[in-house]
């Protein structure tokens, strides 16, 4: 079996650390001897520092690339996934599913983790929902912050994955960089591969995937980076799969993936993130979903549509 990790490892060792400094990243060395690359929590990080991020995340199971997003009178880059095993790079692997130590600040906003590490120490609920799991001797963890991971953290995920803590590997950019929202907003079939698993859909019958999402334009701001990011998902993400199953099986699912089916649609997405005290993980679950799915069936050669892009949505969070 392949390892998410082995293949993350590769990306980080060989086409980001050497580069570092022409992606506009840096290299930290902690005292344990764990890996930190700041790819946007104090340098600016750029385009391919952001598309290499995303392919880390994904432990190199897919290609990340730019393309263009339109609707109505908002034109912006988009970042678009092309996801083979959708199962393993997205539940498994990139899922924001690690979280991280807060502080009891008024108005702080929690960190979240994600990243290849997942597939070995399988710590929650997300990498659970898939049989898959990682034997590596190093991992890749990446960190959505407004701070620059420290040792502890090295070690956590070190005791989690039960490897050696020298062996660990930090991404780490916070949300308002140009890296941070290009990797917030790759997550069009992570986000939907989950949500077909709460609606009951058997995902072992899909082949793959591929999401687009508008990047907004960046803000040092984190809380209006925040909302930017997830209102691009909620209400400009769109994705595609192919799958191999029976008509039926999609029709009974395709209406109540979107976010048009929850009973949230057309709340921003700012106003559900104040009500859960700025916790992603508190976020309630019926918007962890995107705006617009298709799924193409191999074995009928149906395709099945469902979901609404709101430009109304966008030009409020990203614009006003």
């Amino acid at each position: 079996m392949f390892s998410v990790n082995q293949e993350a490892v590769r990306i980080v060792r060989e086409k980001i650390i050497p580069r570092a400094e022409e992606l506009n990243c840096k290299v930290i060395r902690l005292a344990n001897g764990a890996m930190v690359i700041d790819m946007g929590v104090e340098v600016p990080g750029g385009w391919l520092a952001g598309q290499l991020f995303v392919e880390a995340t994904i432990g190199g199971l897919g290609q990340a690339c730019f393309g263009r997003f339109s609707l109505g009178a908002i034109d912006l880059p988009s970042i678009d996934v092309y996801i083979d095993h959708p199962q393993e790079a997205c539940l498994s692997s990139q899922f924001s599913g690690w979280k991280l130590p807060g502080k009891d600040i008024p108005g702080y906003i929690i960190p979240i983790g994600s990243g290849p590490a997942r597939a070995i120490a399988r710590n929650d609920i997300f990498a659970q929902a898939w049989s898959y799991k990682d034997i590596h001797h190093a991992a890749v963890f990446a960190a959505q912050t407004t701070e620059l991971p420290d040792a502890s953290l090295a070690e956590s995920i070190a005791e989690a994955c039960q490897i050696p803590v020298e062996n660990v590997y930090i991404l780490a950019a916070r949300t308002g960089s140009l890296v941070g929202s290009i990797q917030v907003c790759s997550r069009t079939v992570e986000a939907s591969m989950w949500r077909m698993v709460r609606k009951g859909f058997d995902i072992s019958k899909v082949i793959s995937g591929m999401g687009s999402c508008p990047i907004p334009p960046p803000i040092r701001d984190e809380l209006k980076a925040m909302d930017r990011t997830n209102t691009s998902l909620l209400y400009g993400g769109m994705v595609r799969y192919v799958v191999d199953c029976t008509d039926e099986e999609i029709e009974q699912v395709i209406d109540q993936l979107p976010l048009s089916a929850s009973r949230l649609f057309g709340t921003p997405f700012l106003e559900l993130f104040e009500a859960a005290d700025r916790d992603f993980y508190k976020v309630d679950k019926d918007i962890h979903t995107i705006a617009f799915y298709e799924i193409m069936n191999v074995s009928s050669g149906r395709t099945f549509r469902a979901g609404q892009l709101r430009e109304d949505m966008l030009k409020q969070s990203l614009f006003d």
